[in-house]
């Protein structure tokens, strides 16, 4: 099989032509994510015991708060081992948000552990206030097994 120099050097051409470029062709180095500092969306929260054979381990709970100390805020549930922090608003309308920082999550779980722990476990659950769509929006919180 013979190919003739100029359709090479086309073929060549063609496809360094539609080859995938740079976005950032001069070479500026592009700064990478980084996780933010201790995120406080909530203000002070209410406790209430909870704790009873049933709940969560007080050191997957720890381990929990080790686990997002570094930064960021929470939409989701957070779990570690047997220990799970969820969050909800019954003050909320369809299509409401709220932010639940990292700093919130801490607190909340130590304050409850510092309050409630029975044998090494602890369950608890309270409220507090959140920024969101609206300021001071009312969001429930409880500690509990997985």
């Amino acid at each position: 099989m013979q190919f003739s120099t100029s359709l090479l050097v086309a073929s060549l051409l063609a496809l360094a032509y539609t080859a995938p470029t740079s976005s950032n062709p001069q070479g500026v180095a592009v700064e990478r994510l980084t996780a933010r500092n201790s995120v406080n969306d909530c203000g002070d929260s209410t406790f209430e015991n909870q704790s009873s054979g049933g709940s969560p381990k007080v050191s997957d709970c720890q381990q929990i708060t080790r686990n997002i100390a570094g930064g960021g805020t929470w939409r989701t549930l957070v779990t570690y081992g047997t220990c799970a922090l969820g969050v909800q608003s019954f003050d909320s309308a369809s299509g409401t948000w709220y932010n639940v920082g990292n700093q919130d999550i801490i607190d909340v779980i130590n304050t409850s552990i510092q309050k409630f722990t029975f044998n090494g476990l602890v369950g608890a659950k309270g409220n507090m206030h959140c920024q969101g769509d609206r300021n001071g929006l009312s969001v429930d919180w409880a500690i509990y097994h997985t």
